[in-house]
């Protein structure tokens, strides 16, 4: 209540107080620091992937392809485009190089052949490929080397060798494999003495055989026709 003043010879009088209206809020939800760290973090994520969509999506795919073409694998040349089997053995290939440091080897299945494969840092070496008998034997020690199969083939590579002249070594991996595939079952290593690198691929019957080199990285492939 709020008194009045009144006026000279009339009785004081009180008069109610005026009520006052509130003004109209809106209330907004207020978001917590979680809430906002985690709305942003979807934002600049979306962001990225429309990103990397735009790009191909994959990392790196461009350099891949690159490395592709520029250095084909075995399984990307034409099985027509290469020379036919032969079947009468001994094979013989000259050396691009007077010492190929094996650097890797390998050994496929394919649809009517098995493959191997021995990869030198720079050039590839004289090689002989041609029958064996048993017994078979390690060069130089004339040791036995024991291989599966029923039949065999000895892989001589001259100037071929994964010892170094400085005493290390070029290969790591495994000299002894044991695929079991349709025709090549064994592979093992015979010796590897003054640069001259020895092998035995033992097989499930004798087999006409397939060879080629390949350039960036240099190989030797060589096919074993089912």
């Amino acid at each position: 209540m709020l008194r009045r003043r009144p006026s000279k010879g009339q009785p004081l009088t009180m008069r109610p107080a005026p009520k006052w209206r509130a003004a109209h809020v809106t209330r907004r939800p207020i978001l917590t620091t979680p809430c906002a760290a985690a709305l942003l973090l979807t934002a600049v994520l979306a962001a990225c992937s429309a990103s990397t969509s735009g790009a191909g999506g994959v990392v790196g795919s461009s350099t891949a392809a690159a490395t592709s073409s520029a250095t084909p694998t075995e399984s990307e040349i034409s099985d027509a485009s290469l020379a036919p089997f032969a079947c009468n053995l001994p094979i013989h290939g000259a050396a691009t190089a007077p010492r190929a440091q094996i650097k890797d080897l390998r050994v496929g299945a394919h649809a009517s052949y098995d493959r191997i494969v021995f990869t030198f840092e720079t050039g590839t070496p004289e090689y002989v490929i041609e029958k064996a008998v048993p017994p078979l034997t390690q060069d130089p020690s004339g040791l036995p080397v024991q291989v599966q199969g029923s039949r065999y083939l000895r892989i001589v590579l001259h100037g071929g060798t994964v010892q170094r002249p400085d005493g290390g070594q070029s290969y790591g991996g495994p000299t002894s494999l044991s695929p079991q595939f349709a025709k090549l079952v064994d592979l093992q290593s015979a010796g590897d003495f003054e640069a001259v690198a020895s092998w035995y691929a033992g097989m499930t019957a004798d087999a006409c055989v397939r060879v080629f080199t390949l350039k960036a990285p240099d190989r030797l492939v060589i096919d074993l026709q089912h």
